[in-house]
């Protein structure tokens, strides 16, 4: 049986994917690790906007971060998220 607090936290990272920036994010991610400088430049976004979206999925437990010097890295905690935004994508392209 599903618990109540399973419910919620599925709910909480949906929330997470519920803007374009964070789905556009995760697929560059889905390709190989980048730092904020490198989103900034395919994106066409500021710093300060994609690491406020960052920290969203960092805190849902979608990304995460390795330092190398003073640059930050971000990868995806799992692969399969994309598979679920293709899905995503699939559905609503009906």
């Amino acid at each position: 049986m599903v618990t109540i607090d399973l419910y919620d936290k599925t709910a909480e990272y949906f929330k997470a994917l519920s803007h374009p920036t964070r789905i556009k994010i995760i697929e560059l991610l889905s390709r190989n690790e980048m730092c904020v400088c490198e989103m900034m430049a395919v994106l066409n976004l500021d710093q300060s906007h994609i690491s406020r979206h960052l920290m969203v999925l960092r805190a849902n437990g979608i990304v995460k971060d390795s330092r190398e010097g003073t640059k930050i890295y971000y990868t995806l905690k799992n692969k399969d998220m994309v598979k679920i935004i293709d899905s995503v994508k699939k559905i609503v392209g009906e």
